[in-house]
C-alpha cells in the first residue's frame, strides 16, 4: 500500500510540475499542425489564443538568444561601449569566430547574437553583463520567474544541449511577448542583415569584414513552402521577428511577431521540422488574425488629465495611463457596453516624472477588470521643499522640535510644582 501511495505522489507531481493555468480560447482541435508544442498570445493582453501541450517540457536551443539579449539590454546602460574579446572562445554551433584583441559594442555583439545567433557571442555578452556566465544564468531565471515563465530554467546563455536547460512553449511565448517589449529587441529582430567591415581603431577593431543575414527565414527567403495547397514564399510580411532555434533534440523552433490591422501576436512553435516549422507558424498566425480582433477599451490620450495641487510650485499634476487597455474578441463578438472607470490617484511629495501616482480602475458593469498604473507626466515639488526635501534640515528641524518641546514640558512641571508648593503652605 505505501509503494503504491508513493507511485501515486510521484505521479500527480509529474503530471503538475509542468502546468500552469492557461486561459485558451481555442481548442486544439481547430487548427492542425505539425508541431507537438506549440503556443499563440495577443502581445497586447497576453490571452492564449491557442495551444498545444502549451506547458509540456521542450529544448529552447537558440531561442534562448532573445531572453539573454533582453537581460543585457536591461542591465547594461551603455550599449555603445567598447567590448574587447579579452580570450579565443570555443563555442560550438553558428558563431561569430571573435578572436581575441577585437573590439566590438554591446549593441553589435547584440546583433550579432540575434541576427546570425552567434553562441560566442552570447558568452561574451553574459560575462560582460553578469561578470560570470553562472551569475548570468542565475539572472536569467531569476527574470524568467518574476514574468511567470515558472516551468523553465536556463543553464546557459545560447541554448546548447543540455538536460537542465529546459523550458515550455507557453514560458517561450511569455519571454517572447517580454522581450518585444524593448524597442531595441524590436529593431534587431526586424533586421535582414549586418555587416561589420574590418577596422582598428582604439574604440573599433574587426579583423576581417563579416556579413551575416537573419535566420529567420520569414524574413529573408526565397524559398517556397506549400501552404493551404498552394506554393506561396516563406517570406511572409506581416512577420517582424523574433528568434530560431535548432538542436537535434531541440528539433525545429521559431518564435515570431506578427502584426495586421493593429493587433499583433505571438507564436511559439517547438520540435518541429525543415521548413514545417515556417508553415506550422504561418497556420497559427493566420487563425489568430482570421478568428480574433482587439478592441481598445482604454485609450492613453484620452485619459490624460491634471489635477489642482496646492502649496507646489507646478501647481498641478498630469498624469495618464501606463498603457492603453485592449481585449481580445472572436470575430463577430461585440464590445461590453458597461465599461467604466474610477481614478484613485496615490501619491506623496515630490512627484518625479514617470513616477506611479495612483490607478485608473477598469470596470466591466460592476467587476474590476484592470489596474492600470497612473504615471505623472511632469515633476511635482513642494514650495516648502527646501525645509521638507533637504535631510539635513529635515533633522535639525525635528531636533528643534524635540527641544522646543522639552523646554514647554519643563515650564509646565515648574509650574505645576508652584501651584503644588502653595497648597500645601495653604
Amino acid at each position: 500500500m505505501k509503494k503504491f501511495l508513493s507511485f501515486l505522489l510521484i505521479f500527480l507531481l509529474s503530471i503538475t510540475t509542468f502546468s500552469s493555468p492557461l486561459s485558451v480560447f481555442a481548442d486544439s482541435k481547430d487548427v492542425s499542425i505539425s508541431s507537438p508544442n506549440s503556443v499563440v498570445l495577443d502581445y497586447d493582453t497576453g490571452k492564449v489564443l491557442y495551444e498545444k501541450n502549451g506547458n509540456k517540457k521542450v529544448y529552447p536551443a537558440s531561442t534562448t538568444k532573445i531572453w539573454t539579449a533582453y537581460l543585457v539590454i536591461k542591465n547594461v546602460k551603455n550599449l555603445d561601449a567598447p567590448v574587447e574579446i579579452d580570450k579565443d572562445f570555443y563555442v560550438d554551433g553558428s558563431s561569430m569566430y571573435l578572436e581575441k584583441g577585437e573590439i566590438f559594442t554591446v549593441r553589435e555583439l547584440l546583433q550579432g547574437l540575434l541576427i546570425h545567433s552567434s553562441n560566442d557571442a552570447a558568452e561574451v555578452l553574459a560575462e560582460y553583463t553578469s561578470g560570470s556566465i553562472a551569475n548570468f544564468v542565475k539572472l536569467m531565471n531569476k527574470e524568467a520567474k518574476s514574468i511567470g515563465a515558472n516551468n523553465t530554467h536556463f543553464n546557459n546563455p545560447h541554448g546548447l544541449p543540455d538536460k537542465n536547460h529546459y523550458t515550455t512553449a507557453y514560458d517561450m511565448a511569455l519571454i517572447a511577448r517580454e522581450s518585444m517589449h524593448n524597442k531595441i529587441i524590436r529593431e534587431i529582430v526586424s533586421t535582414k542583415s549586418i555587416t561589420f567591415e574590418k577596422s582598428d581603431t582604439a574604440k573599433s577593431r574587426c579583423f576581417t569584414t563579416r556579413t551575416f543575414f537573419n535566420t529567420n527565414k520569414f524574413l529573408t527567403s526565397t524559398e517556397k513552402i506549400e501552404y493551404k495547397g498552394k506554393l506561396v514564399d516563406i517570406k511572409y510580411d506581416i512577420v517582424d521577428g523574433i528568434k530560431t532555434g535548432y538542436t537535434d533534440d531541440a528539433g525545429r523552433c521559431l518564435l515570431s511577431s506578427a502584426v495586421k490591422n493593429g493587433m499583433r501576436v505571438i507564436t511559439a512553435v517547438f520540435k518541429d521540422y525543415g521548413t514545417q516549422v515556417y508553415i506550422d507558424s504561418r497556420t497559427l498566425i493566420d487563425y489568430a488574425f482570421d478568428t480574433y480582433r482587439t478592441e481598445t477599451v482604454i485609450k492613453k490620450t484620452d485619459y490624460t488629465k491634471s489635477k489642482r495641487v496646492l502649496f507646489t510650485k507646478e501647481k498641478e499634476l498630469l498624469y495618464e495611463p501606463e498603457y492603453n487597455y485592449k481585449v481580445v474578441l472572436e470575430r463577430g463578438e461585440s464590445l461590453s457596453d458597461n465599461y467604466h472607470t474610477e481614478v484613485n490617484l496615490d501619491y506623496n511629495l515630490p512627484v518625479k516624472k514617470g513616477d506611479t501616482v495612483g490607478t485608473l480602475d477598469v470596470y466591466d458593469g460592476k467587476k474590476l477588470e484592470k489596474s492600470i498604473n497612473l504615471i505623472a507626466k511632469n515633476d511635482l515639488t513642494s514650495i516648502f521643499g527646501f525645509i521638507s526635501e533637504n535631510t539635513t534640515q529635515k533633522y535639525l528641524i525635528r531636533l528643534a522640535l524635540a527641544l522646543i518641546t522639552l523646554f514647554i514640558l519643563f515650564i509646565i512641571s515648574k509650574i505645576f510644582k508652584k501651584t503644588k508648593n502653595k497648597k500645601r503652605r495653604r
